[in-house]
């Protein structure tokens, strides 16, 4: 099979491992810094045997890579979606399946605006949340992947191939796949968009502008109650809204099952003793006076103002209440000096910036309900 993948970051690094081993398969990388990879990538499996993937072709050039392409996966940040969709789609085969791992953040929409998803048959999907984890040891060379899911959630923006997508996947990827019920349990998904937000604001509420640290801390061995408490109330909030979307949600469980966990306690002690989380630390630069929170960091760009920011804008167009999520988005834009949130509303200044619903002309929630169904 011939697999574009697209990124160059952690996820894009296991993937060409992981599919790459596999002689079979043409890999082919669309990146921003070709010159600096080689054609064999190592991927150093901390539970199980190493691999080596093979690359055939690496370009910063779409037209090199994407035609003729069966599978097309992004493996890239929220942000950078758009920019990379409009760059690939005069070159995306006819029957191709287009996904992101994972796929958060109105992918679905910006596919649908930009690709010509009839007349070519291109399939979109997405998973819930990412294959493995892992952490680039060599940048175009070697990864380190700490821990490979024993399964994962997919969905298809059309709902009747879900489980051909899974049959796809599944040998690929050598995990069992999941089928979804249907998109939104992608988008709305409690994954990263939640967790690392809730995670920051305990951390940094009281952290004041000019104040620096004198170290970096963990991010999840550190975690604690607070955490913990804040996560569960804007997890019960994001259910509040599936609740009232007339779809089968039923593919997103609560994070307290997710994580096999029935109260705060609990949660907080399986979050500090997650094996593949050892060693990470919080979104932080270090500085000459100390550490300070990187605001230009993913946590920040990706999961607020490409994640819990436009889960908040379904909630909103549901009117759906949300008042630890919004405490959280007010906290952010101010430390992030943006204007997103305004009287509970995303009638900021600075809401232009990003991929609201009502930038693809999603109004109202019969607009939105005909484009999921």
């Amino acid at each position: 099979m011939v697999i574009g993948i697209c990124g160059g970051g952690n996820i894009a690094h296991s993937l060409i491992g992981l599919l790459g081993a596999d002689a079979s398969n043409e890999i082919r990388l669309l990146t921003r810094k070709p010159n600096e990879w080689q054609k064999q990538i190592r991927v150093v499996n901390k539970e199980g045997d190493d691999l080596v993937g093979n690359l055939s072709v690496v370009s910063d050039d779409a037209s090199q890579i994407i035609p003729d392409c069966e599978l097309i996966i992004l493996a890239l940040p929220s942000q950078a979606r758009e920019s990379l969709i409009k760059q690939i789609a005069p070159f995306v085969s006819e029957n191709t399946w287009l996904g992101s791992f994972p796929g958060m953040g109105n992918f679905e929409l910006i596919c649908h605006k930009y690709l010509s998803l009839k007349e070519k048959n291109i399939q979109v999907f997405a998973s819930q949340r990412v294959p493995c984890i892992a952490r680039i040891s060599e940048y175009g060379k070697e990864v380190v992947m700490t821990s490979k899911k024993d399964s994962m959630a997919v969905a298809s923006l059309n709902p009747s191939l879900v489980n051909q997508l899974s049959d796809l996947l599944s040998p690929l990827l050598n995990m069992q796949i999941l089928p979804l019920n249907n998109f939104l349990e992608v988008t709305l998904s409690t994954s990263n968009p939640i967790l690392h937000p809730a995670r920051m604001y305990a951390l940094f509420k009281d952290t004041k502008v000019d104040e620096t640290w004198d170290k970096n801390p963990t991010f999840y061995e550190s975690w604690n109650l607070e955490s913990s408490d804040i996560l569960i109330r804007m997890d019960e909030e994001v259910h509040d809204l599936l609740g009232k979307v007339p779809f089968d949600l039923s593919g997103i469980k609560s994070l307290l099952e997710h994580y096999d966990s029935t109260n705060a306690e609990e949660l907080t002690q399986k979050l500090t003793n997650i094996q593949a989380f050892k060693g990470l630390l919080s979104p932080m630069e270090e500085t000459k006076k100390g550490f300070v929170p990187d605001l230009d960091s993913r946590y920040f760009i990706e999961d607020i103002s490409y994640g819990l920011i436009l889960i908040k804008d379904i909630a909103q167009l549901w009117e759906i209440q949300t008042p630890y999520i919004d405490k959280v988005i007010y906290w952010a834009q101010a430390l992030m000096d943006k204007s997103y949130l305004v009287d509970g509303k995303l009638d900021g200044n600075d809401c232009d910036e990003l991929l609201l619903q009502a930038s693809f002309s999603i109004k109202t929630r019969d607009q939105f309900l005909n484009f999921y169904q």
